[in-house]
């Protein structure tokens, strides 16, 4: 009897323990198969999975700390960090608002351009996203009648290790419109400006983006896209159609694409597609299908 009585009390203190860290774990598998028209070979597929724990501790006083490590546990190249193209942060939140630093994405690529992400393959963004980056540090504002903003700053050189990039970043959101507006500075490569708009109206949604994209090197070519969007949901069933027009400084088009797309949603978790993109660059013309699950 005693010794029951010892393991009750040891799983019941395992489990207080447990519940006060408040870690949670969750993830994500897709696998997509895409046959690109003049590549000589037919359906290569590819897999995205990542697996992301979460943490939390209230710190009294109206703050709360929290971390996030999420692995790209597909990783494959020995030499590669499992943490590489994923978030590593942490960070304290309060009534000021949230500070965050660590590996993440920009406002810019994470926040406004992922507007135009689309499953699979069917890629619309624009050329040139800087995507995460280490040793950043960012600010972002409570919400105050739907709008708020965004302020950070990371390196993106290795051979520095000063602040050399901003972005900032304003946000608003009332009801089915949401507007975006990004702009950040590279002091070693580019700077970019990024505008974006949605509003819903029952089961459409309308999407814009115009990001200004300039290069302080005389060999890289400026950009000016514009990507438009339109969802329409039936039911589980959701209808994609999208567009990217790229001009260039050169006064040369640049990779103009066209993407359709149907979803079927299972659950809320659960869901498969279904796509293609017809681009005028030479043999990027794309069929893709593919099943994604979240945990």
């Amino acid at each position: 009897m005693f010794k029951k009585t010892l393991i009750a009390a040891a799983v019941a203190t395992l489990a207080s323990s447990v519940a006060m860290a408040d870690v949670s774990i969750s993830g994500a598998v897709e696998q997509t198969f895409t046959d690109t028209a003049g590549t000589g070979s037919a359906w290569t597929g590819s897999t995205d999975s990542s697996l992301t724990f979460k943490a939390s501790e209230d710190l009294g006083n109206g703050l709360t700390a929290f971390a996030q490590i999420t692995l790209d546990t597909d990783q494959t190249d020995a030499n590669t960090s499992l943490t590489d193209g994923k978030d590593s942060k942490v960070g304290i939140s309060g009534s000021f608002g949230t500070i965050v630093m660590g590996r993440m994405e920009d406002f810019t690529e994470g926040k406004v351009m992922s507007m135009m992400t689309l499953n699979g393959t069917g890629a619309i963004e624009a050329t040139g996203n800087t995507g995460r980056t280490d040793d950043a540090i960012a600010y972002v504002s409570p919400t105050v009648n739907g709008l708020h903003v965004g302020v950070a700053g990371y390196a993106v050189t290795a051979d520095s290790d000063a602040i050399d990039a901003t972005d900032m970043a304003i946000f608003y959101d009332n009801g089915p419109l949401s507007v975006k507006i990004a702009q950040e500075k590279n002091d070693n490569a580019a700077e970019s400006l990024a505008i974006g708009a949605s509003y819903a109206m029952g089961d459409v949604k309308v999407s814009a983006l115009h990001v200004n994209r300039k290069d302080d090197s005389d060999s890289t070519v400026d950009h000016n896209d514009v990507m438009l969007r339109l969802d329409y949901t039936m039911g589980s069933n959701k209808f994609t159609i999208a567009s990217l027009d790229d001009e260039q400084t050169t006064g040369i088009d640049g990779t103009d694409v066209t993407a359709v797309e149907l979803t079927h949603s299972f659950s809320s978790r659960t869901s498969a597609y279904i796509g293609a993109t017809d681009s005028k660059a030479a043999n990027a013309d794309t069929t893709y299908v593919g099943m994604i699950h979240k945990f």
